[in-house]
């Protein structure tokens, strides 16, 4: 694909935390031609999208409101995501029953498909500052396995 269909405002990652369950996202269509696009996630039930799918004409965009389920916990790896996948509409109407009948019935692992993925990541409601590699250094009681991961955490800082 040439040009872009759809432009999400997320920059790539959404937080999520104990008191606040909810985030919201914007797709815009910036293409000529009429976009339908499809939310899913790495985890079937993990998140509630709406609306999960839809078809935006162009320059038109829809506010999608993401939330985690109330018992789940999320991946501590950043494992859980969001993939936005957009196409052109292969119909000229919206058709309610024909939309979710393509989406329902077309695998979304064309080559020729967009795809967009938003990582999921789980913040500390409280105020804690967060874990990261540096900061366990002292637990480890190798002092070689601890230059190495010095090294490591220094070279990860460079490279952001």
């Amino acid at each position: 694909m040439d040009k872009k269909l759809l432009e999400v405002s997320s920059p790539g990652t959404l937080k999520f935390s104990k008191t606040k369950k909810t985030q919201e996202i914007t797709l815009t269509n910036v293409s000529k031609v009429d976009v339908t696009f499809k939310l899913q996630s790495t985890v079937y039930g993990r998140f509630s999208m709406r609306p999960r799918w839809g078809v935006l004409k162009p320059n038109d965009y829809t506010d999608v409101l993401i939330t985690m389920s109330k018992d789940a916990e999320l991946s501590k790896k950043g494992r859980d995501k969001i993939l936005v996948i957009c196409m052109p509409a292969p119909i000229n109407e919206v058709d309610f029953d024909l939309t979710a009948s393509f989406w329902r019935h077309n695998i979304c692992y064309d080559p020729k498909m967009e795809k967009h993925q938003l990582t999921c990541l789980e913040e500390n409601g409280d105020d804690e500052k967060e874990s990261t590699p540096g900061d366990c250094v002292g637990c480890i009681k190798d002092p070689k396995e601890a230059n190495l991961l010095r090294a490591r955490t220094t070279v990860a800082k460079h490279w952001r």
